[in-house]
């Protein structure tokens, strides 16, 4: 879970523990990027504005490595332009979600799709 908002990241981050993920957290996208030297998450949720490294960039950085290439993500951003889901998608975003249209249980459903997609 990529998300410098605090408050939507400790939210998000109860309900997947809810419903029986392992959660790592990220509050920057520097700190995603070091997370993903070592790990390799079965998903990643990934917010696009953030300071420093923002979502495109961790996304683009994502993709390049090899080991972690093909990890789902699914991008949950305020950003709901079509430009910018066009971007996401162009660097393998596999879903995007524009924040304030969905609620915690329609976000858990579009991660068991992603998995299942992914992983089934």
């Amino acid at each position: 879970m990529v998300e410098d908002d605090s408050f939507l990241r400790r939210l998000l981050v109860t309900k997947l523990k809810r419903e029986r993920f392992e959660v790592a957290e990220a509050a920057s996208g520097g700190e995603a990027l070091e997370y993903l030297k070592t790990h390799n998450p079965s998903l990643v949720l990934l917010d696009l504005l953030m300071p420093g490294v923002d979502g495109f960039q961790v996304l683009e950085a994502l993709r390049a490595q090899e080991r972690i290439a093909r990890t789902p993500v699914i991008v949950l951003s305020n950003l709901g332009e079509q430009q910018h889901v066009d971007r996401a998608k162009s660097l393998g975003a596999d879903d995007y979600l524009v924040k304030a249209h969905f609620v915690l249980d329609e976000i858990m459903e579009r991660i068991s799709k992603v998995l299942s997609e992914r992983y089934l």
